[in-house]
């Protein structure tokens, strides 16, 4: 039986899977990969050409979640070297277990520039989810997950992502998390999901969004079920159009 792709739907011999698929980007220290990405979807998010030369879908990862895996790095002890993190938009100096931040003049707050890489952000979301879903689950090959190729594999129309701000800065991460990050469905009972809507934690943060066609009432509905479910661990959410939307440094861990 020929194999086929998750994201492009076609089989084999059109296609090759000859090239691993990390589900989670190696530069932000995954481990597994998905057998059913093709080589050319693969290289899709990895290709700076689908934004126009600036950056791939799944540097605008990197760039975002780093910061993130860096502070939660910083806080447990690693078993193996993980390499500095290389940014085109911040440089993180650490010294005596404290680290600085600073904003270089390549990560703008222009609304064109934060839009841009907001979309590209959001998109490297749906990527992971999409491939770990497959991974772990065993589907995705279902047509009510169409939006979802549509939106990030071939960058047609928009979909919500929305983020969970986290009301206080204490967080359950398993060992070695930090080191190797995994995408979790299901760990916390505060992760809302439905026939279409779902939610992921990865490295401290939780986003929800469509996985299906939905409408206004819809969004509605699953939003007042998610909010009643966290209201102990969580402020609110928000829609996230800009990457400043999304607290990618853990300031929140200043308050614990």
């Amino acid at each position: 039986m020929n194999n086929k792709c998750l994201w492009c739907l076609e089989e084999e011999p059109k296609i090759t899977f000859n090239k691993k698929a990390h589900t989670i980007p190696k530069s932000l220290g995954g481990q597994n990969y998905n057998n059913n990405i093709c080589d050319n979807c693969n290289e899709y998010f990895g290709n700076r050409n689908c934004n126009n030369g600036k950056y791939s879908i799944e540097e605008a990862l990197k760039e975002a979640f780093n910061i993130s895996r860096k502070r939660l790095l910083n806080v447990g002890k690693t078993k193996r070297k993980v390499g500095d993190f290389k940014s085109k938009f911040f440089e993180i100096k650490q010294r005596k277990g404290k680290y600085r931040l600073t904003i270089k003049p390549t990560f703008q707050f222009k609304p064109g520039f934060q839009k841009d890489l907001c979309r590209s952000f959001k998109r490297g979301l749906y990527k992971m989810f999409f491939e770990e879903l497959n991974r772990q689950k065993k589907i995705g090959y279902e047509s009510k997950y169409d939006v979802i190729r549509q939106y990030a594999r071939f960058d047609k129309g928009e979909l919500p992502v929305l983020y969970f701000n986290r009301a206080y800065g204490i967080m359950m991460m398993f060992n070695r998390e930090a080191e190797t990050p995994i995408l979790y469905f299901d760990r916390m009972n505060y992760l809302h999901s439905n026939e279409k809507f779902s939610e992921i934690e990865f490295l401290g943060h939780v986003f929800g969004f469509p996985i299906s066609e939905f409408n206004e009432i819809d969004l509605k509905k699953y939003l007042g079920e998610s909010i009643k479910l966290k209201k102990r661990f969580f402020k609110d959410a928000v829609i996230i159009q800009k990457m400043t939307d999304v607290d990618i440094t853990l300031r929140i861990m200043n308050d614990k």
